[in-house]
């Protein structure tokens, strides 16, 4: 049920936002206190974040605080941690499309990150999903403590919608929570399957980059016109609600 004086539309987003930080425990992609996601709010003005010390998984719709774009905070109890201030305020002031954010240091992601030359290898269908929509930052710089940090992201950012940090995590953007989470959840699916396939020791059966297009295609049409993005989220959140919908007060 949405706060007094708070609009309909800012009270689905934070719930859905809310949730999506417990779907991170459940779901192992998290780091506890670190970490933090963030929305752009209806007027285009403000944005939603994590407070700096709270887990996860008490993170709900109503404590999740209101900045502006220079990192002021205007309702809520609490500050974002330096670090989520330093990237998500230029990145949402840089790149209006990219409203949602998740940064994370998931396990199977980061450790991509760590690895020599780490990138996605196009061997597996799932990956294809992320064909021509992923960027790399290659040169680690250190913990976020000031803009210049944030402001290189969003320039290796650009237009795709996730990034992987060197030595550090991954980032998703999207224009909905929906679209952001499912990206976070995938990308550490088949980053998961690329460390199992690579640990082998074996070759990657790389696929023809015909074969990578038509799927990332086919997926496409799948993810936004039969509607699996939202599909899938709504499908998360009801196992949420099923544990008590704690995310939703």
């Amino acid at each position: 049920m949405p706060m007094l004086n708070m609009n309909e539309a800012e009270w689905n987003l934070r719930v859905d936002l809310a949730a999506t930080f417990h779907l991170a425990v459940a779901n192992n992609l998290h780091e506890a206190i670190a970490n933090h996601f963030s929305a752009v709010l209806p007027d285009n003005q403000h944005f939603l974040v994590n407070p700096f010390g709270l887990h996860f998984s008490e993170i709900t719709a109503s404590n999740l605080i209101v900045c502006d774009f220079n990192g002021k905070v205007v309702r809520g109890d609490g500050a974002p941690s330096p670090s989520a201030h330093h990237i998500h305020t230029p990145i949402h002031r840089l790149i209006p499309q990219a409203r949602v954010l998740l940064h994370t240091h998931q396990p199977y992601a980061t450790a991509l990150t760590m690895v020599a030359d780490g990138r996605l290898e196009w061997a597996l269908q799932t990956t294809c999903r992320f064909y021509g929509r992923v960027a790399y930052d290659g040169d680690y710089d250190g913990v976020a403590l000031s803009d210049t940090v944030g402001e290189r992201m969003a320039k290796i950012l650009g237009n795709a919608e996730v990034l992987f940090l060197g030595n550090h995590g991954v980032i998703t953007a999207a224009s909905t929570v929906a679209q952001a989470f499912d990206d976070l959840y995938f990308i550490e699916r088949v980053a998961q399957a690329q460390i199992l396939a690579m640990s082998t020791g074996r070759p990657l059966r790389q696929l023809p980059l015909e074969m990578i297009e038509r799927v990332a295609t086919q997926t496409r049409h799948e993810r936004f016109d039969l509607g699996y993005i939202e599909r899938h989220f709504e499908a998360q959140k009801r196992l949420l609600d099923n544990a008590g919908g704690f995310y939703r007060q």
